[in-house]
């Protein structure tokens, strides 16, 4: 259930490699920006923290918030003005480093920043935790407030800014295994979510973008899942997580950390089966590890998919703009 609360570079269907990269975009009625394409905390050479930007018209919708988000965002031609809702897949650092940040740096009428509203969902608090509770959505955000509270409170008073604090609508989600619930919906699209296997955290998110010219799912961080097949059922684009367990025994992971990621995360071979058991028309690998290019480059993900699944599949880097649809 909901609880309370100009320069980017494209890849058309069935474009691949870096070299369909070079190219302006002129923008697409639904096209989606790979902000950040790195998995994990760890800074990684051409690759930033997790983010994506569903783009329709000229409104924008983030998934995630990962490290160097901001900066990919307004390098990819985007403008914080135009932010409508932000779609939290889970509270790892490497998905939310930058959450607060976009509304920190980026809030008020200079530079058209964000004055209007702007939804922000994701999972609450997990009940099971035996630590002192841990922060969900609503709660991250509020003690983002708090802790710069300060800073926020001069700027209030030296400008025209609105209050700060009722920019931000954060809602926690809680979504059951095997149920789909839609988290947003209005004139442009109608976003649904589905909980995804990303243990040891209990509730993971994957979600679905309808929208008048296609469908986009985001798998989010998770093993291979059919929730994730759901999500992405006869989707234009299904963005998916990879991560490359052979890498990770090759620079000599032990066996129990392996397991770790075999049970939170998805072989590019795995990608490529759920993609052609949904019956996605393209997909794009993002959130990768490794995420140095010279540790495994494209052509190595895409040997790894192509057994699996025949249609039009892309490498993520940031700042790709992928067109979906008409």
């Amino acid at each position: 259930m909901l609880r309370r609360g100009a320069g980017r570079r494209v890849l058309r269907r069935g474009d691949q490699g870096p070299h369909a990269r070079r190219g302006l975009a002129v923008t697409d009625a639904l096209s989606v920006v790979l902000l950040g394409t790195a998995a994990g905390p760890y800074p990684a050479p051409g690759r930033q923290g997790c983010a994506n930007a569903v783009v329709v018209g000229r409104r924008v919708y983030l998934v995630d918030a990962g490290y160097g988000t901001l900066g990919k965002y307004v390098s990819a031609g985007l403008s914080l003005r135009d932010l409508a809702a932000v779609f939290v897949t889970h509270l790892h650092s490497d998905h939310v480093a930058e959450l607060f940040t976009l509304f920190l740096l980026g809030w008020g009428p200079a530079n058209q920043g964000v004055v209007d509203p702007v939804r922000v969902y994701g999972p609450g608090p997990d009940p099971t935790d035996p630590g002192p509770p841990a922060a969900g959505a609503e709660a991250l955000v509020a003690g983002s407030l708090a802790a710069f509270g300060q800073d926020v409170a001069v700027r209030q008073r030296t400008s025209t800014r609105p209050p700060l604090a009722g920019l931000i609508r954060a809602a926690d989600l809680d979504v059951a295994p095997g149920a789909e619930l839609v988290v947003h919906e209005d004139d442009r699209v109608r976003v649904t979510a589905r909980a995804v296997p990303h243990p040891p955290l209990r509730l993971a998110l994957g979600y679905r973008f309808e929208t008048e010219h296609g469908v986009v799912a985001f798998s989010g961080d998770t093993a291979r899942s059919d929730a994730v097949g759901a999500l992405a059922a006869g989707a234009d684009l299904l963005v998916h997580e990879a991560m490359e367990p052979d890498f990770y025994r090759r620079i000599g992971y032990s066996p129990q950390l392996l397991d770790f990621l075999a049970a939170s995360h998805t072989s590019p071979a795995d990608v490529g089966r759920v993609a052609d058991a949904a019956g996605a028309r393209r997909v794009a690998l993002s959130h990768l590890g490794p995420a140095d290019p010279a540790q495994l480059d494209d052509e190595g993900w895409l040997r790894r998919v192509r057994p699996h699944y025949s249609g039009p599949a892309v490498v993520g880097h940031d700042l790709i703009d992928l067109a979906v649809g008409s």
